[in-house]
């Protein structure tokens, strides 16, 4: 029998939507629940606790489902190549790949939205190019690349792969391949706040970044768009929240907000739905790894976002 065209799709998007269904009457309660709990609620800022593996295990950690910074699990790990300035130029030569370049005033990391950002030009550079200039101290401009699996040749899968035979190992935990990447940018580059379901280890090989993240507790406070709107898990704060209005957002003085700046060689755990904002403080590279979301995180009150974003997607797909 011939396979209909698109009949994935469509199961997928039968699935999502249901998921949708179940999940917004979820999504409302919470919401309400977590604006009554919070109301009257003095909030403040505290910093990301810090652990070693000689002190506790990774699926400890995971367990936890609070943020803490790992100082040690990077340099456990056992790769044939490291993803540092030099292990990066082994790998990539050769293979040119398009760079753009923003203005320095709003440097941020994008994929969804703008945040008054402005592309000046793109270049096409290899990656031992890429890394001198990001180098060269200028604040005329901006830039970063986010490299995905098949990035430099394959050169970046065979690290993402060679990581995740280790990470399943140590966490007992299936990784997510296709989500997890590495991250170049240059200083003052800045993720405004948003959340995913994944849960998620961000390493820092190279440079500094200052971390801020909120809990899920809080997803009322920190001015979540709706999610029926797709690509809807940034909120309504300016890209750097510090810099939100309190007259505007009034809500932010209850939050938790969570700050620590994580250091070359160390390790953030960012639980499933945790909102969380990046901001490079000198050239650096970054890898975001992801372990496979669990039936039971699309059960999450957060998970209705990603759900409106794939079914959204797909609904386009078979609309083409």
């Amino acid at each position: 029998m011939a396979k209909i065209p698109g009949a994935r799709s469509l199961v997928h998007l039968v699935a999502f939507g249901g998921l949708i269904v179940i999940l917004t009457p979820i999504w409302l309660i919470d919401r309400g629940v977590s604006r009554v709990r919070t109301m009257g609620r003095a909030g403040g800022t505290r910093e990301i606790e810090r652990v070693s593996l000689n002190n506790t295990d990774l699926p400890s950690v995971l367990g936890r489902g609070v943020p803490v910074i790992l100082t040690d699990l990077y340099e456990r790990l056992e790769l044939t190549v490291r993803p540092d300035l030099h292990g990066l130029r082994s790998i990539g030569d050769g293979h040119p790949f398009p760079v753009n370049r923003h203005d320095a005033e709003r440097p941020f990391f994008l994929y969804v939205g703008d945040y008054g950002a402005k592309r000046i030009r793109t270049d096409h550079l290899t990656i031992t190019e890429f890394l001198d200039d990001l180098w060269i101290d200028t604040d005329e401009r901006s830039t970063y690349k986010l490299f995905a699996r098949d990035g430099l040749g394959g050169g970046i899968g065979a690290i993402i792969e060679e990581m995740a035979v280790q990470l399943e190992h140590l966490a007992g935990r299936a990784a997510d391949v296709h989500a997890s990447g590495i991250w170049i940018g240059s200083k003052g580059v800045t993720t405004p706040l948003h959340h995913d379901a994944w849960t998620g280890l961000l390493f820092q090989p190279v440079g500094s970044k200052q971390v801020v993240m909120f809990g899920p507790e809080d997803r009322g406070n920190i001015y979540f768009s709706s999610p029926f709107r797709p690509t809807s898990r940034w909120t309504r704060l300016p890209a750097r929240s510090r810099e939100a209005d309190r007259s505007q957002f009034q809500r932010l003085d209850r939050a938790v907000r969570f700050e620590a700046r994580l250091g070359e060689g160390e390790t953030l755990f960012i639980p499933p739905y945790w909102s969380h904002e990046v901001e490079a403080l000198e050239p650096n590279v970054s890898i975001p790894f992801r372990f496979a979301t669990r039936p039971i995180d699309h059960l999450n009150p957060g998970f209705l976002r990603p759900a409106v974003e794939v079914f959204h997607r797909k609904l386009m797909a078979l609309l083409r």
